[in-house]
């Protein structure tokens, strides 16, 4: 009877896990390629311009990848809305916790978000994940331990990989996590203080960082941490084919040249932009519609190689593969481009 038992329980845990990780692999960061489906409103695709109303209070508003969605944080919860409807179609409770850090998936209505709450003289954060199409909420069950006023601040990901990089900020420096697709979380322990911006390789497990004193380091399987280049760069982001964009600044911290490559080639093969006038690091952005290099200047998106300028009303607060966003006092503007 007792070897029975203990057979029979072998048998539950082993397959509580296999579920586990089929739903990792299926589910959490799934590549999408299997299961994509274009997104329409009746006989219709989303409408060329969005407009929303969202409270005064709202904050991290954040659109899901093809504009269906739109969230903010506010009074405690974390709302998720239509934009064919403007109606609420899911409240995430966050009343005895706090919400750190949370992000749309780039291909799929799923949202990943980070709840924290106190833990003996720290605090414990967990990944949660809650898929809007299927109404499907999911813990990893795993948690980060952390010292007392630390919080998360960025992530990246990547469903072809399934691997998660977590920046988290503590009161002695930054931390970077790596969670894996068998939900393994681990600490990376770094060479820095302080990672100013990071960017992820889609099609390998590559991480590639600015650090503060502006070196732009590659850390390749989880592994090594490297240099790109000893001398100081910034790092402007990644485009679909994981071409990573970095810019050389004058004296006046300003960038007049652009590279781009593989970071598993050296710099010097690199290709070379230089700009027809200096620009500040943090206009430039990698426009994700179609890999072109742009501008955000004020209300207006400007692409370099187009050069096809896009105006809106209000202040951008973002630019996916559809839509650039716009917040006008409490109008949240989605315009197509």
């Amino acid at each position: 009877m007792k070897l029975k038992k203990i057979l029979k329980w072998s048998i539950i845990s082993l397959i509580f896990e296999l579920g586990f990780l089929y739903y990792i692999n299926n589910y959490f960061l799934v590549d999408s390629t299997f299961i994509k489906t274009e997104k329409v409103f009746g006989d219709t695709k989303l409408p060329h311009t969005i407009e929303i109303t969202v409270p005064y209070g709202a904050k991290d508003i954040k659109i899901s990848y093809d504009g269906e969605y739109i969230s903010y944080i506010e009074n405690g919860k974390l709302h998720i809305i239509s934009t064919k409807t403007s109606k609420v179609v899911k409240q995430i409770k966050v009343e005895e916790k706090n919400t750190d850090y949370y992000t749309w998936l780039t291909d799929r209505n799923r949202i990943l978000y980070f709840l924290r709450e106190r833990y003996g003289h720290g605090i414990r954060i967990n990944l949660e994940a809650y898929d809007v199409d299927n109404s499907l909420n999911n813990t990893v069950n795993k948690a980060i331990y952390l010292p007392d006023k630390s919080f998360v601040s960025y992530m990246t990901l990547s469903p072809l990989t399934n691997m998660i990089y977590i920046k988290v900020n503590t009161p002695l420096g930054d931390r970077l996590y790596q969670v894996n697709i068998m939900s393994e979380i681990r600490r990376m322990y770094l060479p820095v203080k302080k990672i100013l911006k990071m960017v992820e390789t889609q099609k390998k497990d590559n991480l590639v960082y600015q650090s503060s004193n502006n070196i732009i380091h590659v850390i390749r399987d989880g592994k090594k941490d490297t240099y790109l280049s000893t001398k100081k760069y910034v790092l402007i982001g990644i485009d679909g084919n994981d071409n990573v964009y970095i810019g050389s600044l004058n004296n006046k911290k300003q960038v007049t040249n652009l590279y781009y490559g593989h970071v598993d080639k050296p710099l010097r093969e690199w290709k070379k932009i230089t700009l027809m006038r200096e620009e500040n690091p943090q206009n430039i952005i990698i426009i994700p519609k179609d890999d072109s290099l742009g501008f955000i200047r004020d209300n207006e998106v400007e692409n370099l190689e187009s050069g096809i300028v896009v105006k809106g009303y209000g202040k951008i607060i973002d630019v996916n593969k559809s839509y650039i966003v716009y917040r006008n006092k409490d109008k949240i503007i989605l315009k197509a481009y």
